[in-house]
């Protein structure tokens, strides 16, 4: 279809994949009560290799393209004691050879509470708990959504600046549930790591590694060999404020073979997210 593949050019210029849930993209600290932060991610990526378990590498031999383009819409809002509650919206657009789908990913709600938030440490903190809902259509070709209800947890952590750089660590657990009666996907334990250098006003560059270790998927209580997944990603990202209520932070990612194994893979990604945070005023 030509106008699939003018947006998927389109959108390969400017966004990628999202290496990370939404669990793990936030820092260590919450959205003040009654401020309301929203995001907009566009992505966009097709599968280049296949991982070959008898040769234990990523190949491009008998790869099927699958391209996704995506458009995250997330929402959250801070309340009193440090808390925040907030939802993803995902829409999705898919095509894989002569098949194309289009619709409403898995929606995601996010409850998050901060740690440490006015602390005179030198860190803040902020724990997660998020579930997945099995809104996408699980039956089309390609699938918008695994069919599972998930549950995750998760703890953010950055330091404030120090010298002249910031430090986060991120990671989340998730507890997959039931793709159908008989199959029960893995459960996924997903990091982030990485140091910004905030030498210059209003850009910030950020050097990052990312990735996720899931489980082998378990079919009427029985695991199944070779569907395990790891990915592990080098990012490096720009956080660009023209206002301080706004950023937008162009990503470029590339996979770390030697650490990834399951599934396919892309070469590389690119990324373009852009947050806002309201009032705008004080």
């Amino acid at each position: 279809m030509k106008w699939l593949k003018c947006w998927v050019v389109i959108l390969f210029l400017l966004t990628a994949e999202v290496n990370a849930t939404p669990l793990i993209i936030r820092t260590g600290t919450v959205n003040k009560p009654f401020k309301v932060i929203t995001w907009l991610n566009l992505g966009y990526n097709q599968t280049t290799k296949n991982y070959g378990w008898t040769t234990k590498k990523f190949l491009k031999e008998g790869v099927n393209p699958l391209a996704t383009v995506s458009a995250d819409f997330l929402a959250s809002v801070g309340l009193p004691l440090n808390l925040e509650l907030g939802g993803v919206v995902p829409l999705m657009l898919k095509s894989q050879g002569a098949n194309t789908s289009q619709g409403i990913g898995d929606i995601l709600i996010v409850g998050r509470y901060g740690i440490l938030q006015n602390s005179p440490l030198p860190v803040r903190a902020a724990l997660s708990l998020a579930l997945s809902l099995p809104t996408g259509n699980k039956t089309a070709t390609p699938a918008l959504g695994d069919g599972s209800t998930d549950i995750g947890f998760g703890l953010a952590l950055n330091t404030i600046k120090l010298e002249a750089v910031v430090a986060h660590l991120r990671g989340a657990y998730w507890f997959n549930g039931k793709a159908n009666d008989t199959t029960r996907l893995g459960n996924m334990f997903e990091y982030m790591a990485g140091i910004d250098f905030p030498f210059l006003p209003k850009l910030t560059p950020q050097l990052a590694f990312t990735g996720y270790i899931q489980e082998q998927k378990m079919i009427k209580g029985t695991a199944q060999q070779n569907t395990e997944v790891n990915r592990a990603l080098f990012n490096f990202l720009l956080l660009y404020q023209p206002i301080p209520k706004i950023t937008l932070r162009p990503k470029f990612s590339v996979p770390i073979s030697p650490l990834c194994k399951g599934e396919t893979i892309a070469d590389y990604y690119l990324g373009l997210d852009a947050w806002l945070t309201l009032p705008l005023s004080n």
